[in-house]
C-alpha cells in the first residue's frame, strides 16, 4: 500500500438544524427540487419551499424506491427539453439522489443510455446539493448513481459511473431522519456497515478508507443498538448519520465488493431493502476474506478489537440482535446458491475489487 490516491470533492456541511443553510449553498440559482413522495405529508416540502421560496422551478416528488430506468429516461429528456433550473436540490434518500445525479449531466447525444457507458462525452452538467434524509447510502458524496430496470422482463442494476456526478455539496441534517421508521433507519445504518466493511476487504484500500472504515463500523456496532431500541435517542443518531457518510467517503474510492453483490439478485427479485440485502451476508464474507491477506486482517481486527476471539460470530450476533437472520436459506438460497452468485461476481471486472479470488466451502 505504498501507493494510493484520495480524492472528494464534495463539500459537507453537517449538524443538527443546518437544513437552513441550504439558502446560501443555492444562491441565486433556479433549482429543481427531487424529492421523496411522502415529503408533502411531512412537511419537510413545505419546509424547503419556505426555506427556496421562488428560487423553485420544477419539483419533482415520485422517486421510486429504487430509481426506475424508464422513469429516469423520461425525466431526463424533459428536464433538459425544457432547461429551466440552473442547480438540482436532491431532498431524501440514496434513491432520490441517485435519481438526481441520473439527471445531472447531458450526453453529446442528448440521450440518457449513453451515459451508460464511459466513452460518452458529457456537454452540459447541473450540480447537485444532495440533503439526505437517511443515514446509510452515502450517496451525497459519491460518483455514482444506481439504477435498476424492475419492469422489463429482463430484471437489471445499472451503475452511472462518472467524475461529473460528484454532488457540489452535502448539507447533512440529522434531524432530518429522525422521523425514519424503526426498520427503516436499521437497514439504513447497515447499508452503513456494509460499505465499511467491504471497503477493507477491498484491493482499493488505503491508509485514509481504512481509517475511516473502522471508525464508521465502530460507530454502527456501538450506536445501532441504542437507536434501534431507543429511536428518539438524538446523540445516537447524530453518530450513525456520521458514520454513514464517512462509509460514504469510503465508497467513493473504493467501491463495494462481494456483499453487495449478492444482494442484488435479492432485492431485484424479493425486493428486499438495499440496506438489508447486503448486511445479511456480511459474515459469510468475512470469513470468505479472513487470512486471504494479513494486512486486511489486523484492519479488520480493529473493529471489535484485538481481545476478541471470534469477531465473525461477534458480528452475527450483533445483526440477531437486530432481528437480522444471517442464515442464506431464510434468503431462499443454498450455500451452492451463495457460491454460484461469488463465483459469478468474481469472474467479472468489479469482482477484482474484493481479496479473495476464490472461495472456501464448508
Amino acid at each position: 500500500m505504498a501507493e494510493f490516491q484520495w480524492h472528494n470533492p464534495v463539500r459537507t456541511v453537517f449538524g443538527t438544524g443546518v437544513l437552513d443553510k441550504l439558502p446560501e449553498l443555492v444562491g441565486r440559482r433556479r433549482v429543481l427540487l427531487v424529492t421523496f413522495q411522502s415529503a408533502h405529508a411531512t412537511g419537510l416540502l413545505a419546509r424547503i419551499k419556505g426555506l427556496l421560496g421562488d428560487r423553485i422551478v420544477d419539483i419533482i416528488d415520485t422517486v421510486a424506491t429504487r430509481p426506475e430506468l424508464s422513469d429516469v429516461i423520461a425525466t431526463h429528456m424533459r428536464i433538459w427539453d425544457e432547461r429551466k433550473a440552473e442547480v438540482i436540490v436532491a431532498v431524501g434518500g440514496g434513491s432520490v439522489i441517485d435519481f438526481a445525479k441520473a439527471l445531472c449531466c447531458q450526453p453529446e447525444s442528448g440521450h440518457f443510455l449513453d451515459l451508460l457507458t464511459h466513452a460518452t462525452q458529457v456537454v452540459r452538467r447541473l450540480r447537485v446539493i444532495a440533503v439526505p434524509t437517511t443515514a446509510g447510502t452515502g450517496s451525497e458524496v459519491t460518483p455514482f448513481s444506481i439504477i435498476w430496470d424492475t419492469r422489463d422482463s429482463n430484471q437489471a442494476k445499472y451503475t452511472l459511473n462518472n467524475s461529473r456526478l460528484w454532488p457540489e455539496a452535502a448539507l447533512i441534517d440529522p434531524e432530518l431522519a429522525m422521523s425514519l421508521p424503526k426498520v427503516v433507519m436499521r437497514n439504513s445504518a447497515l447499508d452503513t456497515l456494509a460499505h465499511a466493511l467491504e471497503a477493507i476487504w477491498n484491493v482499493n484500500a488505503s491508509p485514509m478508507s481504512d481509517m475511516l472504515a473502522v471508525e464508521a463500523a465502530r460507530i454502527v456496532l456501538a450506536k445501532l443498538p441504542i437507536a434501534w431500541r431507543f429511536q428518539g435517542n438524538t446523540k445516537a443518531r447524530v453518530e450513525l448519520a456520521r458514520a454513514a457518510w464517512l462509509a460514504g467517503q469510503c465508497l467513493s474510492q473504493t467501491r463495494t465488493a462481494l456483499a453487495h453483490a449478492i444482494s442484488y439478485p435479492i432485492t431485484i427479485k424479493q425486493g428486499t431493502p438495499h440496506g438489508l440485502a447486503c448486511s445479511w451476508s456480511l459474515p459469510w464474507v468475512w470469513r470468505q476474506a479472513a487470512g486471504v491477506d494479513p494486512a486486511r486482517d489486523m484492519v479488520l481486527a480493529q473493529i471489535f478489537g484485538p481481545e476478541e476471539k471470534d469477531p465473525i460470530d461477534r458480528l452475527e450476533d450483533f445483526l440477531h440482535s437486530l432481528e437480522v437472520a444471517t442464515e442464506p436459506f431464510f434468503w431462499g438460497l443454498t450455500e451452492a446458491d451463495m457460491a454460484r452468485s461469488a463465483i459469478e461476481y468474481l469472474s467479472k471486472p468489479k469482482g477484482h475489487n474484493f481479496i479473495s479470488k476464490g472461495l472456501r466451502m464448508p
